[in-house]
């Protein structure tokens, strides 16, 4: 704080002085060149007497912006000077303050010279409160990849010890909640599960009001929204090879390919939305000659017509992984009745809707390795290297979700009748399809050892009655999850 002159002389003016004690400003608020300084706050002076009222005006004690004179109420109360600025003062502005040499206190005494000082205002505080702006997966999505992150993007940077699973809580649609950890940077929070989600299921994000920017506001309406996970393998192949599958949502049919293309027929139109509401186990195989063995020796399968020509796999030599072909509908469900006696699950066939969802692991094209540029004959035995019959099971490579020989080897049974039109009856989509609910024959899927190529599309249809025997014709089991 600075004065208009120096005092000269002063101990010989202290040594002959009868006058009372000097008049002297003892303290101001806000201290000299202080910092912070909140806009609210009145510019206080006390003196080292009590003040006298009289001669006080606009003029005693000053406040200034930048060189401009701020208003407000001044008063004097015993030994203080307070000025109350109208309005309020700026926020990250240097004011000055000039205190008149006039003032006098209550004896007449003045101060003598004028006095200034400055002090800086605090910033503005931030009051906003912070909104969502977008997450990922976005509401309502479907497909989303079991290993994405989940992220929001907020208005403002949060503070990161405000998100936590209370705050930002992932649960699964049986309200189980999903383990994590949270990485925020600036206004992006990101929530990386601790494990792959479960395919085709549906998880509910919830944000919470305990998340708030620096300043500690509190998260503005926090959003609630829901995502539905990819289809896909919810377990990997059991000790006895059962793979257990999402179910889900897949086009059902010749997706992407036409009826005027050479490859199609017309049964497999038109393309459907099928939706598998419920999870189910498939084998990672065709049944062998080996599992089915083990049922006619517990007695409960026949082998009645099992070997009627010598492309029959049952009761040859060194054939026990190869398909367990040339059986009927019947021995092939008595099969599924025995293995749920043994006490693992309740098997049964296939539906044809389980199948083509299994088979396609995913994909829309023509084969589950992709279209014309598929190399078959790394994942299928068919007629370009299999003519002469059946295979081991497990010798070329699975699709994506672990299956193997879906193309090819043997044409597998399933439990719908056959219809040439049923995919009509169904256009706008249906729901845990089981097919027409008669017929005269059965379908097969899949393509066998001397099929040619375009038999072993996933949306290929064929058919045969429930009791012809083929060497080309095997099955495969599923069963309830």
């Amino acid at each position: 704080m600075s004065t208009g002159c120096a005092d000269s002389e002063k101990e010989e003016f202290e040594e002959t002085s009868t006058t009372s004690s000097a008049f002297t400003v003892s303290s101001v608020y806000p201290a000299d060149n202080a910092t912070g300084v909140s806009v609210s706050d009145n510019i206080t002076v006390t003196f080292s007497g009590s003040l006298s009222s009289s001669g006080v005006d606009n003029q005693t004690l000053q406040l200034f912006d930048n060189g401009t004179a701020l208003s407000g109420n001044l008063t004097v109360s015993g030994t203080q000077l307070i000025l109350d600025p109208t309005p309020t003062l700026s926020y990250s502005t240097q004011h000055s303050i000039q205190l008149s040499g006039q003032t006098q206190n209550s004896a007449g005494t003045s101060l003598g010279d004028n006095q200034t000082w400055s002090f800086t205002t605090g910033t503005e505080p931030d009051t906003t409160a912070p909104t969502s702006q977008s997450y990922s997966p976005s509401d309502n999505a479907t497909n989303i990849s079991t290993s994405d992150n989940i992220t929001v993007t907020f208005s403002e940077a949060i503070a990161s010890s405000s998100v936590s699973s209370t705050s930002f809580k992932v649960v699964d649609n049986a309200s189980v909640t999903v383990s994590g950890s949270y990485a925020v940077d600036n206004a992006t929070v990101t929530f990386t599960p601790s494990s792959a989600l479960t395919p085709y299921l549906k998880y509910t994000v919830t944000l919470t009001s305990g998340i708030t920017d620096a300043s500690g506001n509190a998260l503005q309406s926090p959003p609630s929204w829901s995502f539905t996970t990819k289809n896909g393998v919810v377990q990997a192949a059991d000790s006895e090879g059962m793979i257990l599958l999402s179910g889900g949502e897949f086009q059902m049919g010749a997706v992407n390919e036409s009826e005027s293309d050479a490859d199609t027929s017309s049964n497999e139109f038109p393309v459907h939305t099928v939706t598998l509401s419920n999870r189910f186990y498939i084998l990672e195989h065709e049944v062998t000659v080996d599992n089915y063995t083990a049922c006619v020796n517990a007695g409960s399968c026949t082998t009645t017509g099992v070997t009627y020509n010598s492309k029959c796999n049952y009761g040859s030599s060194g054939k026990g992984s190869y398909p367990m072909n040339c059986a009927t509908y019947t021995q092939a469900t008595d099969y599924t009745t025995w293995k749920t006696s043994t006490g693992s699950k309740t098997f049964r066939l296939c539906t044809e809707a389980e199948w083509e969802f299994a088979t396609r692991g995913g994909t829309t094209t023509k084969w589950w390795c992709g279209d014309d540029d598929c190399t078959l004959t790394g994942v299928a035995w068919y007629d370009s290297n299999s003519r002469s019959g059946t295979n081991a099971v497990k010798q070329k490579t699975a699709n994506a979700w672990g299956l193997y020989d879906v193309h090819g080897n043997a044409w597998e049974r399933v439990t719908d009748y056959y219809s040439g039109s049923y995919y009509s009856t169904v256009s706008s989509g249906v729901t845990n399809p089981t097919g027409p609910s008669t017929g005269n024959s059965r379908v097969l899927r899949g393509g066998g050892n001397s099929s040619e190529k375009k038999s072993l599309r996933s949306a290929k249809r064929w058919y045969k009655s429930p009791s012809s025997v083929s060497h080309s014709v095997g099955f495969r089991i599923c069963a309830e999850s």
